[in-house]
């Protein structure tokens, strides 16, 4: 990584976790003490200036404690906050239509095969609700929201006949859990299988929003399971300009969790199998997300909440830790995904009872986890708004 040559002018304080006055003193460096830069970024405004540096020893000061003779390349630092697994369950909507609102998130990955609603009349009704709130006078919630497809093939049942897709389904036309993907998923008709699910939810999708989608995600990322579907879905994203979440950037935990315990029939690929592939694709010739970061807004605890309060400051420290080290790092985008629910239920047990439903109508969203997106949405709310942050954007839509 490339570094610029300063120099302090005055005495200056180096901040530990953000370019803010008031962030942690890392150190205090005297005039003419010798720097190394990193690149420039926005922060608080303090008197004159809201530019400030981050160093190579991954510091905050101030810019104009400093003086310099190169050209320090500036990053305009720009989130893509995307709310999964919208489409299904109302109150999971009702949380992101909120979220939206407020302006705590910008995107949303949509899941189009919601059950019993065979004209999609829910999901219609739900972008109506985007188009009739006024952002300004020129814009719509519809206007500046990324709508996403969340591709699914392992969550509720399939838009196309069970005749074209019977190998992807069970008895009950009900798509097979995650878990019971296999090496058949590499096969010719398979595959061919999945690429017709996929195309009748992407024609669905255009139907719903009258729009091609903003990026792509898939349900349970089984888009990265096997050679065949993830060159499938690289070309198929160059071809028509639509961003694609990164593999690169699957969360750790999951990934080690699919690797020892959830697929052992599959032989998942590799990241470095998965870079190689996409390298051989060629290049993105167009600025989407290609690049950008994922994560999870903080941890999701598998065993029911006993203490919202504590969760919810964990989140806060993970957030606070990812946004470090977005800040540090000279990526001009990155991606989060949330997941939310506004509800007046707390305890797991009263999601287990309530949402019973979706394990016969819904099966592939795991309602155990609920009191987590409750706990994330609680969160969110609590949080600064994301596009009143001094260092921060919301990444527009184009």
């Amino acid at each position: 990584m490339a570094s610029y040559p300063g120099i302090t002018t005055l005495p200056v304080n180096l901040r530990r976790d953000r370019p803010e006055v008031n962030s942690p003193i890392f150190k205090t460096l005297n005039p003419n003490t010798e720097v190394e830069i990193s690149h420039a970024i926005v922060g608080e405004q303090y008197l004159d200036s809201n530019i400030w540096y981050v160093l190579r020893n991954q510091a905050f000061v101030w810019s104009k404690a400093i003086t310099t003779t190169s050209e320090v390349p500036f990053v305009k630092k720009e989130l893509l906050v995307t709310a999964d697994d919208i489409g299904i369950v109302d109150e999971i909507d009702v949380g992101a239509l909120i979220a939206l609102r407020e302006g705590w998130i910008n995107s949303i990955a949509v899941l189009v095969n919601r059950p019993n609603d065979p004209d999609s009349s829910y999901l219609k009704a739900f972008c109506q609700k985007l188009k009739n709130h006024q952002v300004n006078p020129q814009q719509s919630l519809y206007d500046n929201t990324h709508i996403g497809l969340h591709f699914t093939i392992t969550s509720g049942g399939p838009i196309s006949s069970h005749e074209a897709v019977g190998s992807l389904v069970d008895g009950d036309n009900k798509f097979l859990d995650f878990r019971k993907f296999n090496r058949n998923f590499e096969k010719e008709d398979y595959v061919a299988q999945v690429k017709t699910e996929f195309f009748a939810q992407y024609q669905l999708f255009k139907e719903i929003f009258e729009r091609e989608p903003d990026h792509l995600t898939s349900h349970h990322d089984v888009l990265t399971f096997n050679r065949h579907l993830f060159e499938f879905v690289q070309a198929w994203s160059r071809e028509h300009r639509i961003p694609l979440r990164n593999h690169r950037y699957l969360p750790g935990s999951k990934r080690f969790w699919y690797d020892t315990l959830a697929l052992m029939n599959v032989d998942l690929p590799s990241i470095e199998k998965m870079n190689d592939w996409e390298e051989r694709q060629g290049p993105f010739d167009f600025d989407g997300s290609q690049r950008t970061i994922v994560d999870h807004y903080g941890p999701i605890p598998p065993f029911g909440i006993n203490c919202y309060d504590t969760i919810i400051a964990n989140k806060q420290l993970a957030l606070d830790k990812w946004m470090r080290d977005f800040l540090v790092s000279t990526d001009k985008r990155r991606e989060i995904v949330i997941h939310l629910m506004k509800s007046g239920l707390r305890n797991q047990s009263d999601f287990v009872r309530q949402y019973r439903w979706l394990r016969s109508s819904y099966p592939g969203i795991e309602i155990k986890y609920f009191d987590g997106r409750v706990a994330e949405y609680l969160s969110l709310q609590k949080r600064c708004h994301w596009n009143s942050d001094r260092c921060l954007g919301l990444l527009p839509r184009v």
